[in-house]
């Protein structure tokens, strides 16, 4: 099957890009490696002023279209492509991650062969700025994940999920009042509306950076509008419809001096002692103890991380090697 000559695609896979020249293309590149699949890539470059555009334009693929952005930040950008997509099932990229081979069809088959869920997921890998694995993250079940997103539980990143279009315009999309939670609120509105279903498979490669928007949020509002999504979610639970829905205006996030934000290092290497840990409990030892060794090696400061080291190195494997 060529996807490049079906003019109706089954499959959208939206791309919000604001300056991802250095990445950009890979990322492309990884999702255009889908061939048995109607597939459109929607790239939405959004005030973009290094060369992004002309590094999708360089790909020259049929199967690219890119519009222009609204040019009011990341959740304008993520509905400007959710409008212009016309798959059935929607999908999600950002412009600096990945998609593994074949997630595209293995999720579009799941779906069609069930017609009665609404979205299909999974799991999720952190890999670092030049695309080194840091850590798997994913459960190893197959289940129905409705009841834990009703009740405010996010296992996984809204970029592993296939949402059919039509419950994304029934949701009216990302709403930007909730900041870069916007997209986790449509996961606790859409179990409100129809099953979702979980694989046990990596769907993503999430990428930790320094231009991240994870990385540039400061960690008071990241938790403000993450503990806001929760709280609107109740409030549908129990009065039938949130204060937004209501008209009614939302708290402002903290004002504080404390602008810190999720520091890379920090991060990436948090993500490789869990790993090691893991590592070390199937009975990987010498595995365990180089990724230990990796994640010290992150940021050596932190002093927690030297003790966990020497733990790994002292303590005994659960099993053999």
């Amino acid at each position: 099957m060529n996807p490049t000559l079906n003019p109706t695609p089954l499959v959208s896979v939206v791309v919000p890009m604001h300056n991802a020249e250095a990445y950009i293309s890979e990322t492309v590149r990884s999702i255009l490696q889908e061939n048995n699949t109607a597939l459109e890539v929607v790239v939405v470059s959004d005030a973009c002023t290094d060369a992004s555009p002309e590094r999708v334009h360089q790909i020259g693929d049929s199967r690219i279209r890119m519009i222009e952005g609204p040019g009011r930040g990341y959740v304008a950008a993520v509905n400007a492509g959710f409008a212009a997509a016309h798959g059935e099932i929607i999908m999600r990229c950002d412009a600096d991650d990945l998609f593994p081979a074949q997630r595209i069809m293995r999720q579009a088959e799941w779906l069609t062969q069930h017609p009665e869920w609404g979205a299909v997921c999974g799991g999720f890998a952190t890999i670092d700025a030049n695309g080194r694995l840091i850590a798997n993250l994913r459960t190893n079940l197959a289940e129905e994940i409705t009841e834990e997103l009703q009740n405010g539980i996010i296992r996984n990143h809204f970029c592993t999920y296939a949402i059919r279009a039509e419950w994304i315009k029934a949701l009216g999309g990302a709403r930007p009042e909730l900041n870069g939670s916007s997209e986790l609120d449509i996961l606790l509105r859409l179990s409100e509306l129809t099953r979702v279903w979980y694989l046990p498979e990596i769907d993503y490669f999430y990428r930790l950076h320094d231009q991240s928007l994870t990385h540039n949020q400061r960690n008071v509002e990241r938790l403000f509008f993450d503990d806001l999504i929760v709280k609107l979610q109740k409030q549908r639970r129990t009065q039938g419809q949130d204060d937004l829905q209501l008209g009614i205006p939302l708290p402002a996030a903290p004002t504080t001096e404390d602008d810190s934000v999720l520091a890379v290092d920090e991060h990436v290497q948090g993500q490789l002692l869990g790993r090691a840990w893991q590592e070390h409990q199937a009975g990987q030892k010498f595995r365990a103890l180089a990724t230990g060794v990796r994640s010290v090696a992150t940021h050596p400061k932190n002093m927690g991380a030297w003790r966990s080291l020497l733990a790994l190195a002292v303590k005994p494997a659960e099993k053999k090697e």
